[in-house]
């Protein structure tokens, strides 16, 4: 028979939580990201205080306070439920994601809060991933390294309005970014993102006004487009001006370098921004 789980009102709970036939799900960006979102998503949802987390390739450790007229069974039976929705729609399967009973023990002591803490930083670590607790981005470790606070909460004693954001979208990602592909980056990506680290390596990158003169192809570039236009981007000024060239599908012989405003651009509402676009081919 299983064993009665023990719930005690305000108290903190290590659960852990595997998938079907311990396959790994969590192992890629995708996977973790789902996870992330569930878990955001359920503190909208549910009153709790998640203290840490760590979402491994196989499993997940949560240690959670459920709130008043909040139970953990019906935290939990949410999040694997949603988490599952999500994965199978994704992916267009109808996947067993979770094994079918989660592990729950409640935290009875100051050191066993600490001792617990300290047991899920380490999981990447003990598993080889990464040499520091704080360099695995699907963990609490990360975000308080980083003193980011929503997904784990900055204050065991307070309770913090949550945003729906992982973590905030980098100044130069919004600058960048046309408004409805902002919009979808925030709601949906967050700063976990690949992309979004990819944007912000290629703004650093791209040159100065001048300096791209003489040169045989660009080192890097943005490409705007809608779709009866692509704008590459070659050089910036720092502030709203782009050098680059245009193609227009009513006047494709018309390849002039030009000048572009940023704010002009990003104005148009069907105009997108292919920001991992890296220069393969000579005589652009």
């Amino acid at each position: 028979m299983r064993k009665k789980r023990e719930f005690i009102e305000g108290a903190f709970y290590h659960v852990t939580s595997r998938t079907n036939d311990k396959i790994r799900i969590f192992e890629n960006k995708l996977g973790r990201k789902i996870m992330l979102m569930i878990l955001q998503d359920a503190k909208e949802k549910f009153q709790f205080r998640l203290a840490n987390f760590c979402v491994m390739p196989t499993h997940i450790h949560l240690l959670i306070e459920p709130g008043e007229g909040t139970n953990l069974s019906s935290i939990m039976q949410w999040i694997k439920a949603k988490s599952a929705r999500r994965w199978n729609f994704i992916h267009g399967s109808t996947d067993h994601v979770w094994g079918h009973r989660y592990f729950a023990r409640v935290v009875k002591s100051p050191q066993e809060f600490d001792d617990v803490m300290g047991y899920i930083d380490q999981n990447p670590v003990k598993a080889g991933i990464v040499e520091k607790p704080a360099d695995w981005k699907a963990s609490g470790a990360y975000y308080r390294e980083r003193n980011i606070y929503g997904v784990v909460d900055d204050s065991l004693t307070e309770n913090k309005q949550y945003v729906k954001m992982l973590s905030p979208i980098p100044l130069v990602v919004e600058k960048f970014l046309p408004p409805r592909q902002l919009e979808h980056t925030k709601k949906y990506l967050g700063v976990y993102a690949e992309s979004v680290e990819r944007l912000c390596e290629i703004v650093s990158e791209i040159p100065k006004l001048d300096e791209t003169k003489g040169a045989q192809e660009p080192p890097v570039y943005l490409h705007y487009f809608t779709k009866t236009a692509d704008y590459f981007i070659y050089e910036y000024d720092g502030d709203d001006t782009f050098y680059g060239k245009a193609r227009f599908k009513v006047y494709p012989a018309d390849t002039e370098y030009k000048k572009f405003s940023l704010s002009n651009l990003k104005s148009n509402q069907f105009m997108e921004l292919e920001w991992s676009w890296v220069p393969e081919v000579k005589g652009w």
